[in-house]
């Protein structure tokens, strides 16, 4: 497993944010920090243990030489060893292409944009050298629009009494 404290890199090519964007919430304000990530090379097997012991939905995939290689689902990951037929291919052999993702300084807006053009549920978050710094999901969204963001008090459901 890839040591999360540790700068993965990408690529620089993102726009810089509108100037319009002033006073909405940017995706640094609701990003997660807690990154995993795995190798590339590593069997599809070791990240479902990787998913189960981090109880993450997502990872970071990354080749040895720590360039950021795409993002990995835990769905996606089911799919691909239900189709595989007992085959052990790696991790990197399920991402592919240039993920999208988005810098820390755009808006929470301007993410789900991105997310709905590309119909991805979560996005990698560079910084102004592109490395990744952080994870975006439709989560995180819906918590900022229910009021339930990082930086909100928590509240607990009201149970249902019959």
């Amino acid at each position: 497993m890839i040591d999360p404290e540790r700068e993965l890199a990408a690529p620089p090519d993102l726009p810089e944010p509108p100037d319009d964007a002033a006073g909405e919430p940017l995706v640094a304000d609701i990003m997660s920090r807690r990154l995993v990530a795995v190798r590339s090379d590593v069997d599809l097997m070791v990240a479902v243990d990787v998913f189960l012991r981090h109880a993450v939905r997502h990872l970071l995939v990354v080749d040895p030489d720590r360039t950021f290689r795409g993002l990995l689902s835990a769905e996606h990951v089911l799919a691909a060893i239900a189709t595989t037929g007992g085959g052990r291919p790696s991790v990197g052999a399920h991402v592919g292409g240039r993920p999208p993702r988005v810098r820390r300084d755009a808006t929470v807006r301007e993410a789900a944009e991105v997310m709905l053009a590309e119909l991805v549920d979560a996005l990698p978050v560079v910084d102004h050298d592109g490395r990744v710094v952080g994870l975006v999901t439709w989560t995180d969204i819906v918590a900022l629009v229910a009021g339930h963001h990082l930086g909100a008090r928590r509240v607990t459901p009201a149970r249902r009494v019959r």
